[in-house]
Protein backbone atom coordinates (compact mmCIF):
# COMPACT_ATOMS: atom_id res chain seq x y z
CA UNK A 1 0.00 0.00 0.00
CA UNK A 2 1.02 3.30 -0.95
CA UNK A 3 0.56 6.66 0.75
CA UNK A 4 1.07 10.16 0.55
CA UNK A 5 3.59 10.97 3.56
CA UNK A 6 3.25 14.67 3.29
CA UNK A 7 -0.48 14.28 3.76
CA UNK A 8 0.14 12.22 6.85
CA UNK A 9 2.72 14.95 8.25
CA UNK A 10 -0.14 17.45 8.06
CA UNK A 11 -2.43 15.56 9.84
CA UNK A 12 0.35 14.40 12.81
CA UNK A 13 0.96 18.47 12.61
CA UNK A 14 -2.77 18.84 13.07
CA UNK A 15 -3.04 16.31 15.47
CA UNK A 16 -0.56 17.88 17.69
CA UNK A 17 -1.86 21.46 17.27
CA UNK A 18 -4.98 19.96 18.81
CA UNK A 19 -3.36 18.23 21.67
CA UNK A 20 -1.31 21.40 22.25
CA UNK A 21 -5.19 22.93 22.66
CA UNK A 22 -6.45 20.90 24.54
CA UNK A 23 -4.15 20.40 26.85
CA UNK A 24 -3.73 24.55 27.34
CA UNK A 25 -7.59 23.82 28.05
CA UNK A 26 -6.81 21.20 30.70
CA UNK A 27 -4.28 23.72 32.32
CA UNK A 28 -6.71 26.55 32.40
CA UNK A 29 -9.58 24.36 34.21
CA UNK A 30 -6.97 23.30 36.56
CA UNK A 31 -5.75 26.67 37.56
CA UNK A 32 -9.49 27.62 37.63
CA UNK A 33 -10.21 24.37 39.84
CA UNK A 34 -7.30 25.16 42.38
CA UNK A 35 -8.27 29.10 42.55
CA UNK A 36 -12.42 27.63 43.71
CA UNK A 37 -10.71 25.46 46.16
CA UNK A 38 -7.88 27.94 47.58
CA UNK A 39 -11.27 30.43 47.80
CA UNK A 40 -13.54 27.82 49.66
CA UNK A 41 -10.55 27.28 52.22
CA UNK A 42 -10.28 31.08 52.55
CA UNK A 43 -13.33 31.43 53.16
CA UNK A 44 -13.99 28.67 55.87
CA UNK A 45 -10.60 29.58 57.87
CA UNK A 46 -10.92 33.13 57.22
CA UNK A 47 -7.78 33.96 56.22
CA UNK A 48 -5.59 34.53 53.17
CA UNK A 49 -2.19 33.71 51.58
CA UNK A 50 0.37 32.83 53.98
CA UNK A 51 -2.14 32.45 57.01
CA UNK A 52 -4.68 29.69 54.77
CA UNK A 53 -0.91 27.80 54.23
CA UNK A 54 -0.41 27.82 57.77
CA UNK A 55 -3.67 26.61 59.35
CA UNK A 56 -3.96 24.47 56.81
CA UNK A 57 -0.41 23.22 57.47
CA UNK A 58 -1.13 23.15 61.36
CA UNK A 59 -4.01 21.02 60.83
CA UNK A 60 -2.56 18.57 58.92
CA UNK A 61 0.50 18.25 61.02
CA UNK A 62 -1.68 17.91 63.93
CA UNK A 63 -4.07 15.19 62.43
CA UNK A 64 -0.77 13.21 61.22
CA UNK A 65 0.48 13.46 65.02
CA UNK A 66 -2.82 12.24 66.43
CA UNK A 67 -2.75 9.35 63.98
CA UNK A 68 1.05 8.63 64.60
CA UNK A 69 0.16 8.42 68.23
CA UNK A 70 -2.51 5.88 67.33
CA UNK A 71 -5.59 7.46 67.01
CA UNK A 72 -8.49 7.07 64.59
CA UNK A 73 -10.02 9.06 62.58
CA UNK A 74 -12.78 8.83 64.84
CA UNK A 75 -11.12 9.12 67.89
CA UNK A 76 -9.70 12.85 66.68
CA UNK A 77 -13.50 13.56 65.14
CA UNK A 78 -14.50 12.76 68.97
CA UNK A 79 -12.27 15.59 70.16
CA UNK A 80 -14.29 18.28 67.81
CA UNK A 81 -16.63 20.52 70.40
CA UNK A 82 -19.92 19.70 68.18
CA UNK A 83 -21.84 23.12 69.89
CA UNK A 84 -18.81 25.43 68.08
CA UNK A 85 -18.85 23.36 64.49
CA UNK A 86 -22.36 25.04 62.95
CA UNK A 87 -21.75 23.32 59.65
CA UNK A 88 -24.35 20.84 60.69
CA UNK A 89 -21.34 18.25 60.81
CA UNK A 90 -20.53 18.29 57.32
CA UNK A 91 -16.61 18.96 57.30
CA UNK A 92 -15.50 18.35 53.31
CA UNK A 93 -16.39 20.59 50.71
CA UNK A 94 -16.47 18.02 47.81
CA UNK A 95 -19.20 15.10 49.05
CA UNK A 96 -22.36 14.93 51.58
CA UNK A 97 -20.27 12.71 53.89
CA UNK A 98 -20.84 14.08 57.54
CA UNK A 99 -17.04 13.24 58.49
CA UNK A 100 -14.34 14.27 56.09
CA UNK A 101 -11.93 11.27 57.72
CA UNK A 102 -14.40 8.56 56.59
CA UNK A 103 -12.94 6.28 54.40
Amino acid sequence: MRGNLNANQVKIDNADKALKVALERKRKIIVQSKQIAYNMLSELYGKDGQELVDAVTAEHDLIQKFTDSGMTYADIEGLIDSSADDSKGQTSFFDDKPDSYAV
